[in-house]
């Protein structure tokens, strides 16, 4: 065996050369149908990125226009939605889509990543109830610190719906809130709060 080892060993230096340069020029011959396969499949995905986007700004406006009708319909001074994220395992609350009447401020920068389990007896009806009407939110309200922060934005009595789907559950709610005491019909503010709630829920944009 050692003698054929070394009959060969000259023999192998210039093997291994070879495979090398096979390997090599299919490399090279191959090279520019991978680099066009990459290019197509990042043009591909720059496409579908694009798409996406252009579909959730069509939303956000249309979400958008839905929220200033609900604004003038029942004579609110603010209404925004509040969602829950990350949907895997609700943690937070934070305002995604906010409209205002001129002279009140917003409510946005208040909600954002709010811990649930501050607000845990809030959350509770917010994920579990369809409908809530707080006409006076300083006596009907029974979570603490919701009800301080619904009063410290100078709000007296709010709205609120429920969004949900099939897929996720409880996907965020609708808030109208007033300045003032309202005396919108609960029945008339349910009904509008339906219609609306149908058209979002299924096109709301999560928040990530």
């Amino acid at each position: 065996m050692e003698q054929v080892l070394k009959e060969f060993a000259p023999y192998i230096s210039p093997i291994i050369t070879a495979i090398g340069v096979i390997l090599i020029a299919w490399w090279k011959h191959d090279q520019p149908r991978q680099e066009a396969r990459i290019k197509l499949e990042l043009q591909k995905k720059e496409a579908e990125l694009q798409e996406k986007s252009k579909r959730r700004n069509q939303y956000v406006s249309q979400i958008y226009g839905l929220l200033w009708q609900l604004l003038h319909d029942l004579k609110a001074d603010r209404v925004y939605i509040v969602q829950p994220h990350p949907l895997t395992h609700r943690e937070f609350l934070s305002i995604s889509l906010e409209v205002d009447r001129t002279g009140t401020a917003g409510m946005k920068a208040r909600i954002q990543n709010l811990p649930m389990e501050d607000v845990a007896k809030f959350s509770s009806e917010l994920s579990s109830r369809d409908y809530l009407y707080y006409k006076d939110i300083a006596n009907n309200v029974r979570d603490k610190r919701a009800r301080a922060l619904l009063l410290n934005a100078g709000s007296q009595s709010a709205i609120i719906r429920k969004l949900s789907t099939e897929d996720d559950g409880w996907i965020g709610n609708i808030f109208c809130e007033f300045n003032h005491t309202t005396e919108i019909s609960p029945d008339y503010a349910r009904g509008r709060l339906e219609v609306v709630a149908e058209q979002i829920q299924y096109i709301l944009p999560p928040i990530q």
